[in-house]
């Protein structure tokens, strides 16, 4: 049986990512962009799942409140 994770996730997405690029050499700042995305989609959803309760959602993602907002205000997600 396959475990289900995150990484499982991540790495059949990046398989898609790489099978639609023309060109490997065009592919920078990869690392950053994902970083970037994942943190975005996690809290995007976490306040999804929590009826955009601050409170809950820095604790589920195991941040403080003000680091939360902080990203939330970088990341410009609406809330």
């Amino acid at each position: 049986m396959r475990r289900h994770s995150i990484s499982s996730a991540i790495d059949s997405l990046l398989d898609n990512f790489f099978l639609i690029q023309k060109d490997i050499d065009s592919v920078s700042n990869l690392y950053g962009t994902v970083i970037k995305e994942a943190e975005y989609a996690v809290i995007k959803k976490t306040m999804e799942l929590t009826s955009r309760n601050k409170k809950q959602t820095a604790k589920i993602l195991g941040i403080s409140r003000n680091t939360l907002n902080l990203k939330i205000k970088n990341l410009k997600i609406g809330v």
